[in-house]
């Protein structure tokens, strides 16, 4: 019988010890870890930052130290080891990695876990929260807080995107952007009021960056799609909700800070842009069912707004802090 009551939260490491450490550090202060499995999986790190991170775990309490071969054998003793830290060989992307976590704890006799990126601050208990909305949600498989960035502005949840959202708003942008505006005021979703849960929504997808599975469900539809490295995750898996009957929630009533871009600040854009573009058509064919006309437009739309207008946007960010100091 599974456990409904404790949690495994699974986070990924990849060349970031320091910042992981510092999330671990921060749940500690602010969750209650009696409850929580924490499942470290670093993504084939290079050999100082892996030195670096078996180091720095000590400060948090004790880990058994797995490899990808020892996933299948090892099983959990009295020993006062509450936390793992899984050594993967290679990085194997966001998918990929987090199924490795996700399926340990499984195979631990979990039901529940939180998925997070090592860049979220949370400054309020989050996790028993999550539960306790999951669990009143109607055919929901996977639910997330509010996300906030470090300006308070907010990250999803979002709606399911169509040609219009992938062609013509960037293209056609900026006369598409008042008109964008006020379709999202028309159509901005209704929510349920749950007793003790604040308002529940149930958008297409919530933010991957934080957010609760039902490692039940996760195990019947096939886990993560691990066919992306990057990028994507989030739409694949609600459209693989969907097709089991289930569905992603989303509530207001807990937030956390999410610090957008820093888990993978190391790399470059044109270099996530790419992957972030082979991703995106990948879920549009597999999921989608986009055809070449359409897979085309959606990849002009793509490069239009990732290569011109955001390269537009930093440029005028660039100038106001100029003209500002």
């Amino acid at each position: 019988m599974r456990d409904e009551t404790k949690i495994a939260l699974v986070v990924l490491n990849w060349n970031r010890s320091d910042l992981t450490i510092s999330f671990l550090h921060n749940i500690l202060e602010v969750e209650d870890t009696d409850k929580l499995l924490t499942i470290l999986v670093d993504n084939g790190s290079e050999a100082s930052e892996k030195q670096k991170l078996l180091e720095s775990v000590k400060s948090i309490g004790k880990f058994a130290v797995l490899g990808e071969n020892d996933i299948n054998t090892y099983r959990r003793s009295d020993d006062g080891i509450k936390n793992i830290l899984l050594l993967l060989d290679q990085n194997y992307g966001y998918s990929k990695g987090n199924n490795f976590g996700l399926k340990l704890a499984f195979r631990l006799g979990y039901k529940y876990a939180v998925i997070s990126n090592n860049d979220v601050i949370l400054e309020i208990p989050v996790v028993d929260q999550l539960l306790q909305c999951i669990e009143m949600s109607e055919n929901a498989a996977v639910i997330g807080p509010k996300i906030l960035g470090i300006h308070n502005e907010q990250q999803g949840p979002y709606e399911r995107l169509t040609l219009y959202h992938y062609f013509f708003y960037p293209v056609f942008f900026p006369l598409s952007w008042p008109v964008d505006k006020i379709r999202r005021v028309v159509m901005h979703g209704e929510y349920s009021e749950t007793k003790g849960c604040g308002r529940i929504k149930y958008p297409y997808r919530v933010m991957g960056s934080f957010m609760l599975v039902d490692l039940e469900v996760m195990e019947k539809m096939g886990w993560f799609d691990e066919n992306t490295f990057l990028y994507a995750e989030e739409p694949i898996l609600a459209e693989k909700l969907l097709k089991h009957g289930y569905r992603m929630a989303y509530t207001d009533s807990v937030y956390v800070r999410h610090m957008h871009g820093s888990s993978t600040s190391k790399m470059k854009r044109k270099v996530t842009t790419s992957i972030a573009l082979e991703s995106e058509l990948y879920y549009l064919k597999k999921y989608r069912n986009y055809g070449k006309v359409r897979l085309f437009l959606a990849k002009v739309g793509f490069l239009y707004k990732n290569m011109v207008l955001l390269s537009i946007r930093d440029w005028l960010s660039a100038l106001v802090e100029y003209i500002r100091y």
